[in-house]
Parts: structure tokens; C-alpha cells; sequence
């Protein structure tokens, strides 16, 4: 079976104070290898990494994740110092998605400029691993001066894996050049997602980087019903509510009865998805504890 992980609804419209919670207990019990986090701040949501403490509290060997994590948005040395109490009290289980976001309001809410923040982001991956190193806060960029003291604390595992979203062939590039791991969206399908991490692996052996090192993932978003007008309108819903009547989801979603599922998200992992996150569309408990009876453990490994 390969690694799925199951992003929890904070976003949905049916979400509530503890959805946060009883995803994750359901998905460390049905065997899942990780829970995650999306990340707004112009919007309804929890804080996610507020969100993952309290997951972290209530679990024991699920890892938990940001998919992804608007990171600009974030002081560096705050980052650097939140993930790895982050990684502490989870016993070194975070993963950090981050994304450079898309949308100008979360970055007018906290004064960051929207322009260039790509750059901003390659510059706080510095920043953080440099923080995590223990060694002195010592950088000169074009968005960020520090020279202080060592930020702690470490995190239990020597290097918080740093996973990079994004489609643009500057993401691409840059995740070739800096990232852990790569996290794919529907947007294009699994075709889409094998043509991005083609490009991928071809641009980090171009700067000298072995691909393998780079872990290929990908957030596709599934409801489970049997009456597969139901899913649909649920799915549709979801990204109405979330991106609103004036922007298009990046992709739809996969929604239907589990043999649908099945065949639909196996094309991702035949596409070269070694985490495959499965993003959930609602709140309810159902369609939850259907995915995780009825369609996880009928996914394969990639075949050849």
C-alpha cells in the first residue's frame, strides 16, 4: 500500500471545533501514514498549526503536515521556532508543505507584499533550516536581514522534511532546487501531475540533484457515496464555498461510489504518487469512515 495521508476539512462549510480532532483519531486507527493542514487567513479556517498541536496531542504514530502552509506570511525565526516545538511534541512526526499562495488579501491582512514572494519563500527555507541547524540566525537577503543567536528548539529529526507546492515552472524549478518533496494538485489530473514531476526530476538533475531524493506527492480531494449525484453536489459545494463563485477550483474532485474512487486515485499512484493526500470535501463522519473502510486499503503500489 503506499503512503495516503487525508487532509482534514478545515475549510469546509460543515466543519466544527473538533473536526480536527476526530479526523485524525479515525485516520491513525484505519492505518493512515499522515494527517494535514490547509492554511488561509482571510477566511473561516482554524490556524493550522494551532490545529496540528491539538492533533499531535491526541495521536501516537500518525505524521502530521501542512498542505499547504502560506509560510511568507510568517516571520522566519517564529516559523523556524513553531515547526520544530512542532516536531518535539509530536515525537518528530512534521512534514512542512508550503505553498507561496495565490491570493493578495491573506498578504494585505499581515502587511507581507504579495510581489516576489517566491523569492521570499526560497530565502525563509534558508532561514529555517539554518534555524534548525542550531547554529547563529546569520543572513543578508533581499527580503529578510538577521543576526542573532540560535532560535531553538531543534526538532528531533535532523531535518524537518520541507515539501514544496506549486504548477508554474518557477515552482517547478524551485522545488528541483530546494525542496524535500513535491506536492501535486488535481488541477491537471494524473497526467498533469506525471507531466509536473517529469519536469521536476529533469530540473533537479540539471542543477545536480538526485530526483529520488525528492519526495513526489499530491493532494487530490475524494467524497465517498454511493448516490454519486450526492458526492458531486458535496464536492461542488466545497469549492464554492472555498474559492468562491468568482475563481474555479483548481481541479474538481473525485466523488462517487468506492469502486469510482478506487480507479480514479489509483491513476495518481500509477502516475508516480509516492503520498497521495486525500483531501476531504465535508465534515461529516460517513464519507470519512467509507474511504478509509472501502477504498485506502484497495489502492496498490505503483505498478511498472
Amino acid at each position: 500500500m503506499p503512503d495516503i495521508g487525508l487532509s482534514i476539512p478545515l475549510a469546509a462549510p460543515d466543519v466544527q471545533p473538533r473536526t480536527a480532532l476526530e479526523f485524525a483519531r479515525r485516520a491513525e486507527a484505519a492505518g493512515a501514514h499522515s494527517v494535514w493542514t490547509l492554511d488561509r487567513l482571510v477566511f473561516s479556517n482554524m490556524e493550522p498549526l494551532v490545529a496540528l498541536a491539538a492533533v499531535a496531542a491526541t495521536t501516537t504514530h500518525v505524521r502530521i503536515g501542512t498542505c499547504v502552509l502560506l509560510a511568507a506570511l510568517r516571520p522566519p525565526a517564529l516559523l523556524a521556532k513553531t515547526i520544530a516545538s512542532l516536531d518535539q511534541l509530536s515525537g518528530g512526526r512534521m512534514t512542512l508543505g508550503i505553498g507561496v499562495g495565490s491570493r493578495p488579501d491573506d498578504f494585505s491582512a499581515v502587511g507581507v507584499p504579495f510581489e516576489h514572494r517566491g523569492g521570499r519563500v526560497e530565502e525563509l527555507v534558508r532561514i529555517l533550516r539554518l534555524a534548525w541547524s542550531g547554529e547563529p540566525l546569520t543572513h543578508a537577503g533581499k527580503c529578510f536581514e538577521l543576526d542573532v543567536g540560535p532560535v531553538g528548539p531543534r526538532p528531533i529529526q535532523p531535518h524537518v522534511p520541507i515539501w514544496l507546492g506549486g504548477s508554474a515552472e518557477s515552482a517547478l524549478k524551485r522545488i528541483a532546487r530546494i525542496g524535500d518533496g513535491y506536492i501535486g494538485s488535481s488541477s491537471g489530473g494524473a497526467e498533469g501531475f506525471r507531466a509536473n514531476w517529469g519536469q521536476v526530476q529533469r530540473y533537479a538533475e540539471a542543477v545536480g540533484r538526485d530526483p529520488a531524493s525528492i519526495t513526489p506527492a499530491a493532494l487530490v480531494y475524494a467524497c465517498v457515496d454511493d448516490d454519486r449525484a450526492r458526492a458531486e453536489d458535496r464536492v461542488a459545494a466545497y469549492f464554492a464555498h472555498y474559492y468562491g463563485a468568482g475563481r474555479r477550483s483548481s481541479g474538481g474532485g473525485i466523488a462517487g461510489p468506492p469502486d469510482v474512487c478506487v480507479r480514479a486515485l489509483q491513476e495518481y499512484i500509477d502516475a508516480g504518487v509516492q503520498t497521495l493526500i486525500i483531501g476531504s470535501v465535508t465534515a461529516s463522519l460517513g464519507p470519512l469512515d467509507r474511504l478509509c473502510e472501502e477504498v485506502l486499503s484497495r489502492l496498490s503500489p505503483q505498478r511498472s
